[in-house]
């Protein structure tokens, strides 16, 4: 196809600076604020490379995400505007998953001197435990590296020192005070039996595994002439390092996309200057999008008063979409206690559900942390109004829940459970045989091949239909999901799908599947409502902040605006703001922001400012 008759895909239009990067040839820095439609941008662009010719066979796409979720849902729209031939050269993944991968494939490759044991644990680190290994390098440590060592942080030493330490292949012992520090550091991830590692060392063992095997970089460069960096905003110290040690000087075409106001993850390591030395390092263009097609006109007057305290040069969106409420799409409501908010949120979720006919996933509860604090204290009330709370921040046995449900696995075994309760399901059937080309390996074009691949899993829906006519119990759900793990292939699921196969994540994924279906069982009258319950069904979602990231809802409510649930922001002010302006980012209609008499609020009074700048009105509930 000719570059200039290419079309967007099921969607009318793009705007003009998107055209512009769409089009470039070349790195490009994509600068899309809340409700720009970027995953959207990222998707158009895969297809423009793949349908015109830029990237053709067998070369591929690789778009890197921070989330687990988010490199899944983009996945998802490559394969709806796309052919399945296309699709299958779009490749998207996680930054940890993508580390991981070459991790476990070329460990061997690694020098002896900093090869993690075959089977190794990933383990996450604390502050507490970080100062203990600072405070044990400084008793052993020469006193002339005395100094440097006092010099580091418990708090910056993992995601931002040793994220931008690059290891020595000959590993040949400490010079100074870092070193010496980064050495009993890997003496102790290394030398446990199995080796114990954070993403971030794996990260690092990446790096090093590249720079050491010169064909291995030059393979991934030549099956990867175009990278996506999803939420770069969000992008570490150690993972900008192993983007630059792999694509930095090469003809790769690199487009970065996100937003700096939305910069939350700083606590992680998140570089605060990686637009500036991206742009800088890579040449790259920089284009902003203008247009917010999520937040109605009034929601976007409010972000643009909170992202100019961020960045006071942030332009003004044009919002695209309606106004579909009646009265102030911005409040902040004032309760005299917990039960009372308790009781008032419940009531109006209720009222509003009703009178807009709305579903409850519509509307989402939005705290800064302390998710299943929250859900403890709201379940019971919600429940005398006849609402379900569902915490998507809650862990599942490895995992969380809301990685959970964007695993691949969870949505194949989900579509085939439905296809055996329900008699007609044609989403759910187009998602199991569109797999089941990739799994089964035939040309979807091939008639008999496809009505082999159909004709058995007919076949398997009618026994898993009989075992599933019985209760939802503990055997019974281990014995369907065994059935599916057998069916679906974990071997061959490893082989199709790039996120499974090498690491664990595949097994991680089963294994939530089954603690999750289990849970759900136990509160369901058969397997129809039990996949309800798994899905949330009838639920309003309950999450942090940061797990709401990509995420819209019609009605946001922020629960806790107080000193409290805010004790960081005095300390980095910078990073509130933008944690702020996610959450009411969140919403297109409306955003409610509950606070509670008994707490202070001084100390975020800048945000109480902001909202007063706004016009946004506050209302007194204390009965």
């Amino acid at each position: 196809m000719i570059q200039d008759e290419w079309r967007p895909i099921d969607i009318e239009d793009l705007e003009p600076n998107a055209w512009r990067a769409l089009r470039r040839e070349g790195s490009t820095l994509v600068v899309a604020g809340p409700g720009a439609g970027k995953t959207e941008f990222l998707a158009q662009r895969v297809a423009y490379l793949l349908q015109t010719g830029l990237c053709p066979a067998p070369y591929r796409v690789l778009a890197i995400s921070f989330k687990v979720d988010a490199a899944t849902n983009l996945r998802r729209r490559v394969e709806a505007r796309c052919t399945a031939e296309e699709a299958r050269r779009f490749v998207s993944l996680t930054f940890d998953a993508f580390t991981k991968s070459l991790v476990d494939r070329f460990r061997a490759a690694l020098p002896q001197a900093w090869r993690p044991s075959q089977s190794y644990q990933i383990d996450m680190v604390n502050r507490p435990q970080v100062e203990a290994l600072l405070q044990s390098a400084l008793r052993e440590a020469p006193p002339e590296w005395q100094a440097a060592i006092l010099g580091l942080s418990g708090t910056t030493f993992e995601p931002r020192t040793l994220g931008s330490f690059r290891l020595n292949p000959d590993r040949p012992g400490a010079q100074n005070g870092l070193e010496f520090v980064m050495e009993l550091w890997w003496q102790e991830r290394l030398g446990l039996e199995p080796s114990s590692l954070t993403f971030t060392c794996l990260n690092r063992l990446a790096e090093l595994a590249l720079r050491v095997n010169p064909a291995v970089r030059r393979a991934l460069l030549a099956t990867y002439p175009y990278v996506l960096i999803d939420e770069f905003q969000d992008t570490t110290y150690a993972q900008y390092d192993f983007l630059e040690s792999i694509f930095y000087g090469t003809n790769t075409d690199v487009t970065a996309v996100g937003d700096n106001k939305q910069r939350i993850m700083a606590w992680a390591g998140a570089r605060s200057d990686g637009f500036t030395v991206f742009q800088e390092r890579f040449h790259a263009e920089r284009f902003p999008l203008l247009t917010n097609y999520r937040s109605s006109p009034e929601l976007v007057h409010l972000q643009t008063i909170v992202g100019r305290a961020i960045d006071p040069a942030a332009p003004r969106p044009e919002s695209q979409a309606p106004t579909e409420i009646r009265g102030t799409a911005a409040e902040i409501w004032r309760f005299s206690g917990d039960q009372a908010e308790a009781t008032h949120v419940a009531e109006w979720l209720q009222n509003d559900m009703e009178a807009r006919e709305n579903d409850s996933r519509d509307y989402a509860l939005l705290v800064r942390q302390k998710a299943n604090d929250y859900e403890a204290r709201l379940k019971k009330t919600f429940e005398e109004q006849g609402l379900r709370i569902r915490n998507e921040s809650r862990a599942i046995g490895r995992t969380t829940l809301q990685d959970l449900l964007s695993e691949d696995f969870t949505s194949l075994a989900l579509s085939i459970l439905k296809l055996a309760i329900k008699r007609r399901a044609p989403q759910s059937w187009s998602t199991v045989n569109q797999a089941l080309s990739n799994l089964r390996a035939y040309d979807p074009e091939d008639d008999a091949a496809r009505t082999r691949a159909q004709d058995g899993l007919t076949s398997y829906i009618s026994t898993l239909r009989r075992e599933m006519a019985r209760q939802p119990d503990n055997a019974n759900i281990k014995r369907v999901v065994d059935s599916l793990s057998s069916f679906l292939d974990l071997d061959t699921l490893r082989a199709v799908y790039p996120q499974y196969a090498t690491s664990d994540q595949l097994e991680i994924a089963v294994e939530a599947f089954t603690i999750h279906l289990t849970d759900c069982a136990g509160e369901s009258k058969d397997w129809a409502e039990c996949l309800d319950f798994f899905e949330g069904m009838s639920s309003v979602p309950l999450m942090t902040v940061h797990k709401s990231k990509g995420l819209e809802y019609d009605t946001i409510i922020f629960l806790g605006l107080d000193d409290e649930n805010w004790w960081s922001f005095k300390r980095d002010a910078v990073e509130g703001r933008s944690t702020f302006l996610v959450a009411l980012s969140r919403a297109k209609q409306r955003v409610i922001f509950t606070y509670r008499e008994d707490r202070a609020r001084w100390g975020i009074d800048e945000l109480y400012g902001l909202l007063r700048q706004a016009g946004v009105p506050e209302k007194e509930f204390t009965s």
